[in-house]
């Protein structure tokens, strides 16, 4: 796999949730804007999207599963979401298990958890978070699996290096059922691009010419205050960096991490963002939020940046209206590094501590595995998911071509794994270098100095947290503060 190994705790990167990547913003999740928080009853909807799973047949395992209906804690409704319908179908049908689902903000879940925790309510499966490695792992919030998952098992195949990334006290906490080269897409409005005579995205992605120049000179442009027409909003700087091949926090050979805030790629990253909002190439929304698709649909934006999850949307809007036509591209390459890199996420789900039905919850974890290596399955949740997300055929085979990871040079960056502080920190610099955030005093101030001013706050943490990675059980000292 070309994966440059890098997971560790700084740089926002929310969920993938097989075809619908999390993001909203660099500030705000995007699992918040996408659902309300709520704790819920999922009813599946057999009549919108019916699935048959008669057909299928899985080697899950071999022992006698109790029936039991387990609790998910997370950000969406896994029982009827098009990707994971059909896995949860199987589950419940050969293993007459069910799963109740509580709906909150991916923020959420932690606070939540510990509550959880607290008063012997643990739910059995919660989506992975931000914070999970290392600040929940190191606060032994969640039940290790190997006892449960067989890494031998073919639908874990050539993932053992990865997964084994996650360890925490020589134990394996997560085993991720989904990968995708590029979570986040730049999405624009190709019908209008047409009537600009401008270059199509995708045209020079398929061509090899789509890097950060060609970005920009789209914006410049597209750009016409005169026309109320403007740039680049939503969530951008994280994928920025990663196309340097660097991200911001890494982690060696020896499980250690090590921060990056000073290496020249990063620099040149942030110089770039920082050029494009000099030049009044990108936008802090005022009227619309993020996660907004009127400044697409209508032709006021050159591009939103914004994980897979929305590109549901504008394919129901294009399902509505057939003249619409939006697509959207990866990150562009940086033309200095010396390969194509993009922002490599993977998405799964966890047994926290407590939880009272741990074998039943880690089957249905191998029956989201199987949906991408079992061929049947993979058959049917593609059904699921053209009838549930509306996508064209082009969508989705573009879409379904970056879960094939071995195909890219991906770069792993989940920057806010460490404590709130660092986290909020890095949220404050990662915005600024790209967006002018109102009247505030960092908009003044270069890459380097924000990065000289704070980096003391986050080499600290990474120091805290490699001193708990030496540590033979994983756990931080009883006496330790809340500073992870």
């Amino acid at each position: 796999m070309k994966f440059n190994r890098a997971i560790a705790g700084i740089l926002a990167v929310c969920s993938v949730i097989s075809l619908s990547a999390c993001s909203g913003s660099d500030t705000t999740q995007e699992s918040q804007q996408q659902t309300t928080a709520s704790d819920t009853s999922s009813v599946d909807d057999d009549i919108r999207n019916p699935v048959d799973v008669s057909n299928i047949s899985l080697d899950v395992t071999e022992n006698d599963i109790e029936p039991a209906e387990l609790s998910y804690l997370g950000v969406y409704d896994l029982t009827v979401a098009g990707d994971i319908k059909p896995a949860y179908k199987y589950f419940q049908e050969n293993y007459d298990c069910s799963i109740k689902a509580k709906i909150v903000g991916s923020d959420a879940i932690q606070p939540r958890l510990t509550a959880m925790i607290a008063s012997d309510e643990s739910p059995d499966l919660i989506d992975y978070s931000e914070n999970v490695f290392p600040l929940m792992m190191s606060k032994s919030m969640l039940t290790p699996l190997d006892d449960y998952i067989d890494l031998s098992s073919p639908q874990w195949s050539g993932l053992e290096q990865y997964i084994n990334k996650y360890k925490w006290g020589g134990h394996n906490y997560y085993y991720p059922w989904n990968f995708t080269a590029s979570p986040y897409f730049l999405i624009y409005n190709r019908g209008l691009f047409s009537e600009l005579n401008l270059p199509d995205p995708k045209e020079l992605y398929d061509s090899g010419d789509w890097d950060w120049d060609a970005l920009k000179g789209i914006l410049q442009d597209f750009v016409d205050s005169e026309e109320g027409r403007n740039g680049l909003y939503g969530y951008t700087a994280t994928s920025f960096f990663d196309s340097t091949g660097v991200p911001l926090i890494s982690i060696d050979e020896n499980g250690m991490l090590e921060s990056n805030l000073v290496d020249a790629n990063i620099e040149r990253a942030a110089n770039f963002m920082q050029d494009l909002k000099r030049e009044e190439l990108t936008i802090t929304p005022t009227d619309y939020i993020n996660v907004s698709k009127e400044p697409i649909v209508e032709g006021m934006s050159a591009f939103q940046a914004m994980g897979t999850w929305i590109i549901t949307d504008y394919s129901k809007l294009m399902t509505k209206d057939p003249s619409l036509d939006i697509f959207f591209v990866p990150f562009p390459r940086d033309p200095q590094a010396d390969k194509y890199y993009v922002t490599m996420n993977a998405f799964g789900y966890l047994v926290p501590a407590g939880a009272k039905h741990v074998e039943q919850a880690t089957v249905f974890i191998n029956c989201c595995r199987l949906s991408k290596t079992d061929e049947a399955l993979i058959e049917t949740t593609k059904e699921s998911i053209m009838k549930d997300k509306e996508y064209t055929e082009e969508q989705y085979d573009f879409l379904i071509g970056f879960e094939n990871i071995d195909d890219y040079n991906g770069v792993v960056d989940e920057p806010y794994g460490m404590d709130t502080e660092s986290a909020d920190v890095l949220r404050q610099m990662i915005d600024n270098v790209v967006f002018t955030m109102g009247d505030t005093e960092l908009n003044a101030k270069s890459w380097t100095q924000m990065r000289e001013e704070n980096s003391g706050v986050i080499n600290a943490q990474v120091e805290y947290y490699n001193g708990l990675i030496t540590n033979s059980n994983g756990i931080a000292p009883s006496d330790s503060s809340e500073a992870a």
